[in-house]
Protein backbone atom coordinates (compact mmCIF):
# COMPACT_ATOMS: atom_id res chain seq x y z
CA UNK A 1 0.00 0.00 0.00
CA UNK A 2 1.97 3.40 -1.05
CA UNK A 3 2.10 6.07 1.95
CA UNK A 4 0.02 9.73 1.09
CA UNK A 5 2.07 12.31 -0.04
CA UNK A 6 3.38 14.31 2.27
CA UNK A 7 2.51 18.61 2.42
CA UNK A 8 4.53 20.55 0.81
CA UNK A 9 5.62 22.17 4.10
CA UNK A 10 6.85 19.20 5.52
CA UNK A 11 9.07 18.62 2.28
CA UNK A 12 10.24 21.96 2.69
CA UNK A 13 11.14 20.91 6.82
CA UNK A 14 13.46 18.26 5.43
CA UNK A 15 15.46 20.30 3.09
CA UNK A 16 15.93 22.83 5.61
CA UNK A 17 16.79 19.86 7.98
CA UNK A 18 14.22 20.21 10.39
CA UNK A 19 12.49 16.86 9.98
CA UNK A 20 13.60 13.71 12.62
CA UNK A 21 16.14 11.06 11.12
CA UNK A 22 13.19 8.51 10.85
CA UNK A 23 10.61 10.90 8.79
CA UNK A 24 13.53 11.28 6.20
CA UNK A 25 13.68 7.99 5.78
CA UNK A 26 10.18 7.63 5.52
CA UNK A 27 10.18 10.76 2.61
CA UNK A 28 13.21 9.77 0.59
CA UNK A 29 11.54 6.34 -0.01
CA UNK A 30 8.32 8.11 -0.77
CA UNK A 31 9.89 10.54 -3.16
CA UNK A 32 11.93 7.79 -4.99
CA UNK A 33 8.46 5.92 -6.29
CA UNK A 34 6.55 9.26 -6.61
CA UNK A 35 7.08 11.78 -9.33
CA UNK A 36 4.60 14.17 -8.24
CA UNK A 37 6.75 14.65 -4.88
CA UNK A 38 9.69 14.31 -6.61
CA UNK A 39 8.80 17.44 -8.96
CA UNK A 40 7.74 19.62 -6.17
CA UNK A 41 10.75 18.68 -3.99
CA UNK A 42 12.98 19.76 -7.13
CA UNK A 43 10.74 23.28 -7.41
CA UNK A 44 11.26 23.68 -3.93
CA UNK A 45 15.25 23.11 -4.15
CA UNK A 46 15.49 25.14 -6.76
CA UNK A 47 13.77 27.81 -4.79
CA UNK A 48 15.61 27.97 -2.05
CA UNK A 49 19.09 27.77 -3.95
CA UNK A 50 17.53 31.21 -5.84
CA UNK A 51 16.71 32.76 -2.30
CA UNK A 52 20.05 32.08 -1.04
CA UNK A 53 21.91 33.88 -3.36
CA UNK A 54 23.29 37.07 -1.34
CA UNK A 55 22.65 40.22 -2.88
CA UNK A 56 25.14 42.66 -4.36
CA UNK A 57 26.72 45.03 -2.03
CA UNK A 58 25.91 48.50 -2.88
CA UNK A 59 28.67 51.01 -4.19
CA UNK A 60 29.38 53.36 -1.18
CA UNK A 61 29.60 56.32 -3.71
CA UNK A 62 26.73 55.69 -5.31
CA UNK A 63 24.97 55.74 -1.96
CA UNK A 64 26.11 58.82 -0.28
CA UNK A 65 25.19 60.41 -3.72
CA UNK A 66 21.91 59.82 -3.39
CA UNK A 67 21.57 60.59 -0.06
CA UNK A 68 22.82 63.68 -0.04
CA UNK A 69 20.18 64.57 -3.07
CA UNK A 70 17.38 62.93 -1.10
CA UNK A 71 18.18 65.14 1.89
CA UNK A 72 18.82 68.39 -0.27
CA UNK A 73 14.69 67.95 -1.66
CA UNK A 74 12.39 69.77 -0.95
CA UNK A 75 9.36 67.59 0.45
CA UNK A 76 7.51 66.14 -2.67
CA UNK A 77 4.25 68.28 -3.46
CA UNK A 78 2.84 65.36 -5.41
CA UNK A 79 4.14 62.44 -6.68
CA UNK A 80 5.16 62.26 -10.50
CA UNK A 81 1.88 60.78 -12.05
CA UNK A 82 0.11 59.43 -15.21
CA UNK A 83 -3.46 59.64 -15.87
CA UNK A 84 -4.56 56.32 -16.07
CA UNK A 85 -6.99 56.30 -18.33
CA UNK A 86 -8.04 58.59 -21.16
CA UNK A 87 -10.53 58.90 -23.41
CA UNK A 88 -10.14 55.92 -26.08
CA UNK A 89 -6.57 54.87 -24.96
CA UNK A 90 -6.49 52.06 -21.18
CA UNK A 91 -2.43 52.59 -21.27
CA UNK A 92 -2.89 51.35 -17.89
CA UNK A 93 -5.62 49.69 -17.39
CA UNK A 94 -6.25 46.70 -14.72
CA UNK A 95 -6.66 43.42 -16.12
CA UNK A 96 -8.76 40.93 -14.38
CA UNK A 97 -7.42 37.54 -15.01
CA UNK A 98 -9.62 34.34 -14.50
CA UNK A 99 -8.03 31.35 -14.13
CA UNK A 100 -4.44 31.15 -14.93
CA UNK A 101 -2.75 28.22 -16.63
CA UNK A 102 1.08 27.69 -15.81
CA UNK A 103 3.20 25.47 -18.39
CA UNK A 104 2.42 22.16 -17.30
CA UNK A 105 6.02 20.84 -16.35
CA UNK A 106 8.43 22.73 -14.94
CA UNK A 107 12.22 21.13 -16.40
CA UNK A 108 14.16 21.16 -13.05
CA UNK A 109 16.08 17.83 -12.28
CA UNK A 110 16.59 16.51 -8.75
CA UNK A 111 20.02 18.69 -7.62
CA UNK A 112 21.38 17.33 -3.98
CA UNK A 113 20.98 19.57 -1.01
CA UNK A 114 23.57 21.13 0.70
CA UNK A 115 22.46 20.72 4.46
CA UNK A 116 22.35 24.62 6.20
CA UNK A 117 25.36 25.30 7.63
CA UNK A 118 27.62 28.92 8.17
CA UNK A 119 25.85 31.96 8.06
CA UNK A 120 22.27 32.43 7.12
CA UNK A 121 20.82 34.59 4.84
CA UNK A 122 18.26 37.04 5.89
CA UNK A 123 14.59 35.11 6.36
CA UNK A 124 13.20 37.27 3.16
CA UNK A 125 15.76 36.12 1.09
CA UNK A 126 15.35 33.09 2.84
CA UNK A 127 11.50 32.20 2.45
CA UNK A 128 9.55 34.66 -0.37
CA UNK A 129 10.40 34.81 -3.77
CA UNK A 130 8.72 36.86 -6.54
CA UNK A 131 8.55 36.04 -10.33
CA UNK A 132 7.46 38.48 -12.93
CA UNK A 133 5.44 36.86 -16.01
CA UNK A 134 3.27 38.38 -18.65
CA UNK A 135 -0.27 37.61 -19.01
CA UNK A 136 -1.42 35.11 -21.78
CA UNK A 137 -2.92 31.77 -22.83
CA UNK A 138 -0.29 30.38 -21.22
CA UNK A 139 1.37 33.25 -19.26
CA UNK A 140 5.17 33.34 -20.03
CA UNK A 141 8.06 33.44 -16.80
CA UNK A 142 10.00 36.39 -17.92
CA UNK A 143 14.10 36.09 -17.63
CA UNK A 144 16.56 39.23 -17.87
CA UNK A 145 16.36 40.30 -21.56
CA UNK A 146 13.01 39.53 -22.60
CA UNK A 147 11.74 41.19 -25.55
CA UNK A 148 8.25 43.12 -24.87
CA UNK A 149 5.49 45.25 -26.64
CA UNK A 150 4.72 48.05 -24.48
CA UNK A 151 1.46 46.99 -24.51
CA UNK A 152 2.31 43.50 -22.71
CA UNK A 153 0.10 42.79 -19.67
CA UNK A 154 2.68 41.90 -16.90
CA UNK A 155 1.95 40.24 -13.37
CA UNK A 156 3.67 38.66 -10.75
CA UNK A 157 3.17 35.21 -8.88
CA UNK A 158 4.91 34.64 -5.31
CA UNK A 159 5.94 32.28 -2.62
CA UNK A 160 5.82 32.98 0.88
CA UNK A 161 7.71 29.79 2.79
CA UNK A 162 7.93 32.08 6.62
CA UNK A 163 5.08 32.23 8.76
CA UNK A 164 4.15 35.64 8.52
CA UNK A 165 3.16 37.65 5.42
CA UNK A 166 5.60 39.98 3.92
CA UNK A 167 4.85 42.79 1.64
CA UNK A 168 5.95 43.92 -1.85
CA UNK A 169 6.20 46.96 -3.91
CA UNK A 170 6.28 46.11 -7.67
CA UNK A 171 7.69 48.90 -10.14
CA UNK A 172 9.87 49.64 -13.49
CA UNK A 173 11.60 52.25 -14.03
CA UNK A 174 11.90 52.66 -18.00
CA UNK A 175 14.83 54.28 -20.43
CA UNK A 176 13.73 57.68 -19.64
CA UNK A 177 14.07 57.47 -15.98
CA UNK A 178 9.84 57.17 -15.80
CA UNK A 179 8.44 54.98 -12.82
CA UNK A 180 5.43 52.99 -13.35
CA UNK A 181 3.65 51.00 -10.76
CA UNK A 182 2.71 47.81 -10.69
CA UNK A 183 1.88 46.40 -7.46
CA UNK A 184 0.01 48.61 -5.68
CA UNK A 185 -1.95 50.48 -7.97
CA UNK A 186 -1.10 54.08 -7.97
CA UNK A 187 -3.68 56.15 -9.46
CA UNK A 188 -3.34 59.62 -8.17
CA UNK A 189 -1.21 61.76 -7.02
CA UNK A 190 -3.21 62.19 -3.28
CA UNK A 191 -2.59 58.69 -3.26
CA UNK A 192 0.27 56.98 -1.38
CA UNK A 193 -1.02 53.24 -1.12
CA UNK A 194 1.04 50.76 0.94
CA UNK A 195 2.95 47.79 0.11
CA UNK A 196 1.08 44.55 -1.23
CA UNK A 197 0.72 41.69 1.41
CA UNK A 198 2.21 38.61 0.70
CA UNK A 199 0.35 35.86 3.19
CA UNK A 200 2.27 32.90 3.39
CA UNK A 201 2.20 30.30 0.36
CA UNK A 202 3.44 27.27 0.12
CA UNK A 203 2.94 27.03 -3.76
CA UNK A 204 3.32 29.51 -6.27
CA UNK A 205 0.59 32.11 -6.12
CA UNK A 206 -0.31 34.72 -8.46
CA UNK A 207 -1.79 38.36 -8.44
CA UNK A 208 -5.43 38.30 -9.28
CA UNK A 209 -4.05 41.47 -12.00
CA UNK A 210 -2.12 42.04 -14.52
CA UNK A 211 -1.28 45.35 -15.37
CA UNK A 212 -0.13 47.42 -18.65
CA UNK A 213 2.07 50.09 -18.24
CA UNK A 214 1.19 53.89 -18.79
CA UNK A 215 3.13 54.67 -22.26
CA UNK A 216 6.75 53.76 -21.53
CA UNK A 217 9.45 55.04 -23.11
CA UNK A 218 11.21 52.11 -25.29
CA UNK A 219 14.44 51.04 -24.61
CA UNK A 220 15.48 49.23 -21.20
CA UNK A 221 12.90 48.51 -18.97
CA UNK A 222 13.92 48.10 -15.33
CA UNK A 223 11.46 45.94 -12.72
CA UNK A 224 12.10 45.86 -9.30
CA UNK A 225 10.34 44.02 -6.31
CA UNK A 226 10.97 44.85 -3.06
CA UNK A 227 9.71 42.99 -0.18
CA UNK A 228 10.36 44.20 3.07
CA UNK A 229 8.89 42.56 6.68
CA UNK A 230 6.51 45.96 7.10
CA UNK A 231 4.25 47.71 5.04
CA UNK A 232 6.33 50.93 2.50
CA UNK A 233 4.81 53.39 0.74
CA UNK A 234 5.03 54.04 -2.77
CA UNK A 235 6.04 57.68 -2.26
CA UNK A 236 9.10 56.06 -0.03
CA UNK A 237 10.27 55.35 -3.40
CA UNK A 238 9.59 58.09 -5.87
CA UNK A 239 11.27 59.98 -3.17
CA UNK A 240 14.60 58.20 -3.93
CA UNK A 241 13.93 57.99 -7.74
CA UNK A 242 13.42 62.13 -7.11
CA UNK A 243 16.94 61.91 -5.80
CA UNK A 244 18.33 60.43 -8.77
CA UNK A 245 16.60 63.06 -11.33
CA UNK A 246 16.39 60.92 -14.36
CA UNK A 247 19.33 58.74 -13.46
CA UNK A 248 18.75 54.70 -12.84
CA UNK A 249 17.35 53.19 -10.16
CA UNK A 250 20.06 49.40 -8.86
CA UNK A 251 19.65 46.38 -6.81
CA UNK A 252 22.28 48.34 -4.57
CA UNK A 253 20.94 51.61 -4.22
CA UNK A 254 17.47 50.04 -2.86
CA UNK A 255 19.05 47.38 -0.63
CA UNK A 256 21.33 50.69 0.63
CA UNK A 257 17.83 52.69 1.86
CA UNK A 258 16.33 49.07 3.11
CA UNK A 259 19.02 46.41 3.86
CA UNK A 260 16.60 44.57 5.30
CA UNK A 261 14.75 44.13 2.29
CA UNK A 262 14.75 41.20 -0.75
CA UNK A 263 14.88 43.19 -4.02
CA UNK A 264 14.98 41.51 -7.22
CA UNK A 265 15.44 42.97 -10.66
CA UNK A 266 15.36 41.96 -14.04
CA UNK A 267 16.08 44.12 -17.24
CA UNK A 268 13.62 43.59 -20.15
CA UNK A 269 13.93 45.32 -23.47
CA UNK A 270 10.34 47.17 -24.85
CA UNK A 271 10.18 47.88 -28.10
CA UNK A 272 9.07 50.90 -29.98
CA UNK A 273 5.22 51.04 -29.82
CA UNK A 274 3.73 50.62 -33.52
Amino acid sequence: MSTPCPEPMELFQWLDGEATTNRVRQLEAHVADCPRCRRELAAQQHLVARLREPPKSPDERDVQAVMARIRAQPPLPRARWKPVLSAGLAAAFMVTLGVMVWPAGRETSLEPFAARGGGLAPSLHRHVGVDLLSAGQPSVLLRPGAVLSPATPLFARYRNLGEAPAFLLLFAQDAAGELHWVYPAYLTPRDDPRSIALPPSVRDTPMPEAVVLDGPAAGPLHVFALVTAEPLRVLDVEALGEGLGKGQLTEALLLARWPEAAVTHWTLMLEEAP
